[in-house]
C-alpha cells in the first residue's frame, strides 16, 4: 500500500475505533431498570441500616444491580424469597418445595423443624448470580439470621449473626431449586 493510502485507512480506522468504544461505554455504563423493590445498592456493612434491635431486618429478598441483570436473577429471587419465606414461617414442607430431591433427602423433617424452631432471617442481598453450567448457579449472598443461641452453630454461639455464604442452585423439574454442594462450605459469618 503507498503511502498516500496508509494515513487515511489508519485515520479511518482509529476513528472507528474509537466511536465504537464510545458506543460500548454508554452501552455498559446505562442505570440498570428497577424491577420494584428487588433491586438494591449494597450498603457499607452487612446490615448497616438495621439497629441491632431490629435484627434480621426484612425478609425481602433483593438482588444487587449485578445480580440483577443475570438472565437468571428472577429466577433466582423468586426461588430464594420462597426459601427464605418457609425459614421464617416454619414451614417444612414449603421449603422442601425450595430446594433439590437430593436436599430434602439429606434433611429429615424432624431435624428441621429442631434446626429452625427460633430461626428469622432478614437483610438478604444477593450480590452476584455466577453461571456454572446451563443448569447450575453460584449465588454469592448476605444475610443476617436471629435464633436462639443454643441452635446457633457451635463455632460462634451468638443470638445475631451476619452470613456470608455462596449457595448452588440446580435446574431440576424445570425449576431452580437450592441445592446442596462444597459452595456452601465456604460460608463465612460473624456476630452481629
Amino acid at each position: 500500500m503507498s503511502a498516500r493510502l496508509l494515513l487515511p485507512v489508519v485515520l479511518l480506522v482509529a476513528t472507528a475505533t474509537a466511536g465504537v468504544g464510545v458506543l460500548a461505554r454508554e452501552v455498559y455504563q446505562r442505570p440498570a431498570q428497577a424491577q420494584g423493590d428487588q433491586i438494591a445498592v449494597p450498603s457499607s456493612g452487612p446490615s448497616s441500616s438495621v439497629p441491632r434491635s431490629a435484627q434480621p431486618g426484612t425478609g425481602t429478598v433483593q438482588l444487587s444491580i449485578d445480580a440483577s441483570q443475570h438472565p437468571d436473577g428472577r429466577r433466582v429471587h423468586a426461588v430464594l424469597q420462597q426459601f427464605f419465606d418457609a425459614i421464617n414461617g416454619h414451614d417444612y414442607d414449603q421449603w422442601a418445595k425450595t430446594v433439590t430431591a437430593h436436599r430434602v433427602s439429606q434433611t429429615p423433617t424432624s431435624r428441621w423443624l429442631s434446626d429452625y424452631e427460633s430461626s428469622r432471617d432478614g437483610t438478604i442481598l444477593v450480590h452476584r448470580i455466577e453461571s456454572v453450567t446451563p443448569t447450575r448457579l453460584r449465588v454469592l449472598m448476605t444475610f443476617t439470621s436471629t435464633q436462639d443461641v443454643a441452635k446457633a452453630p457451635a463455632e460462634l454461639q451468638a443470638d445475631c449473626i451476619h452470613w456470608r455464604v455462596v449457595y448452588p442452585l440446580q435446574e431440576e423439574r424445570g425449576a431452580l431449586r437450592v441445592d446442596l454442594g462444597t459452595e456452601g462450605s465456604t460460608s463465612q459469618f460473624a456476630p452481629c
